[in-house]
């Protein structure tokens, strides 16, 4: 049984209800399960800002994100700052991908097809935009996104939404739809600066789809170069002033190409805090090469160019999964700039065409899809499971809670690195007997360290070391060794990324 790009069956629609329900269950699970770390309570602080500053923040050099921060702002005042309640507009967001990836795949059926193309209906193996929201539903590395209190998730939501709005533009016209992919646009590059990437991918799908919408060109630049001057003017002068001033570090490190496509195929199919499996990696890679070149046999179509307009919804899909990390990298030769969440929003089109493999594999034999498709369930499941009951992020929920217990008047906090004491008083409360500890990768002698670790300590009786990154801070270790030669550990506690470690100064 197959079915239109442009229709929908019963069972369909509650099949996607159904895995909604579910994704928003899976998601919602493990909400809490996590400390805070220190990017968490950056959002809660940037968005605890008061409005001027807040609306400052769209024109100043350096900001990412000022729209969530706004949005995130009256959220946090209404629901409060706890993991729960900063996390769950997250988990909504992440709800929200798995219906727009169904509508997504369908769409592009629709349009690199010119409505021809076909899928297999209902819950059918072959049912592609189906298959594609199930594995957006169980992903594990979109699933811990929807469990953090950052702008990653809306940031794939906002993206499918603006595909679908692309999309249906070149489809049917108008201004008015044209002006609905470039709010959407400015809402996306409001939310992370390289969301900005989206439109050379759309470009290069309108370049793929000529000369069907040939006649279109000309709205998509005008759309797009009518607000150029007032949005260079608001955010973006700055930035491109930022990646040309020789000075300028992003304190990101260089990764080669071949390293970044490793980290993000490890990444988008296992979750986070992982090493690369070689079998898993194979086993996708064979998938993802099925659903390429043999993704036209889980579609039926009519008319003599089908072939053609099969070959085009894999371009495309293939355009927008590799195109954002290749610029990414290009741009990064002159300033590193990689984090592979930053492009957190092509998974959609990576699921897409394993969705693509699996049928294609169910179309030459039945088994070989059900295989497929269990082992995706069962990775994704499995990674899940993983993030949800391993401590991942600094545990500085229970390094607070085991330190405040034990702490005596009069005894010093010591924070290696400084970002560890925004997130100590996020949970303790602000702390007067706290200091920072010394910077020593500019390489300073250790005389000088020595004299500025005496006088931080003073008369203190006894100094708790709260160590979380301390390599980014105090690589040779200066402080930690000060705190040796003039003290005596009387007690020490290691949880996940954070270090507690108590001196009695003699």
């Amino acid at each position: 049984m197959t079915n239109r790009a442009g229709g929908t069956t019963r069972a369909e629609r509650w099949a996607l209800a159904l895995l909604s329900l579910l994704a928003f269950g899976w998601r919602v699970a493990g909400l809490a399960s996590q400390s805070l770390w220190r990017d968490e309570v950056d959002a809660i602080h940037f968005a605890s800002r008061p409005l001027p500053e807040l609306l400052a923040t769209f024109s100043r050099p350096g900001e990412n994100g000022p729209l969530f921060f706004a949005l995130l702002s009256p959220w946090l005042a209404l629901l409060g700052s706890s993991e729960f309640a900063l996390r769950f507009q997250a988990a909504l967001a992440g709800v929200l991908a798995v219906p727009l990836t169904y509508a997504l795949a369908r769409r592009l059926l629709a349009t690199a097809g010119m409505g021809e193309l076909r899928y297999a209906a209902g819950l059918a193996l072959g049912n592609v935009p189906l298959l594609a929201a199930l594995l957006v539903a169980v992903n594990p590395y979109l699933v811990w996104y929807s469990q953090e209190g950052k702008m990653y998730a809306w940031l794939v939501t906002l993206t499918l939404a603006l595909l679908l709005a692309f999309l249906a533009a070149l489809q049917r016209g108008g201004w008015p739809r044209w002006l609905g992919y470039l709010a959407l646009l400015a809402v996306a590059a409001l939310h992370h600066v390289w969301a900005i990437l989206l439109i050379p991918l759309c470009a290069a799908w309108l370049a793929l789809l000529w000369p069907d919408y040939r006649r279109r060109w000309l709205p998509f630049l005008l759309t797009l170069t009518l607000p150029a001057l007032p949005y260079f003017a608001l955010v973006g002068w700055w930035q491109l002033r930022l990646l040309a001033t020789a000075s300028f570090q992003t304190g990101h490190p260089f990764v080669a190409l071949p390293a970044m496509i490793a980290s993000l195929a490890t990444a988008f199919s296992r979750g986070v805090a992982i090493s690369p499996d070689r079998a898993v990696m194979a086993g996708l890679v064979f998938l993802l090469l099925t659903g390429s070149v043999l993704g036209g046999k889980a579609m039926a179509g009519v008319g003599s160019p089908t072939a053609w307009r099969r070959l085009r919804v894999t371009l495309m899909l293939l355009a927008w999964l590799a195109l954002p990390p290749l610029l990414l990298y290009l741009i990064s030769l002159s300033k590193p700039l990689y984090t592979d969440r930053y492009v957190i929003w092509i998974i959609p089109a990576l699921l897409i065409l394993l969705a693509q493999g699996v049928a294609a594999l169910r179309a030459i034999a039945r088994p070989l899809g059900w295989i497929a498709l269990i082992a995706l369930l069962t990775i994704g499941l499995a990674a899940g499971w993983r993030q949800m009951h391993t401590p991942i992020k600094s545990d500085f929920r229970a390094a607070v809670a085991y330190v405040e217990a034990r702490r005596r008047p009069g005894e010093l906090l010591l924070f290696q690195m400084p970002y560890g004491r925004v997130v100590y008083e996020h949970y303790a409360g602000a702390q007067a007997a706290a200091v920072d500890g010394r910077y020593t990768n500019n390489d300073n002698p250790v005389a000088q360290v020595e004299e500025e670790m005496r006088q931080t300590v003073g008369d203190a009786p006894a100094v708790w070391l709260i160590a979380s990154e301390e390599e980014g801070w105090d690589r040779r270790r200066l402080v930690r060794q000060w705190l040796e030669e003039h003290g005596q550990v009387t007690d020490q506690q290691d949880f996940a990324r954070v270090e507690v470690v108590r001196y009695a100064i003699r």
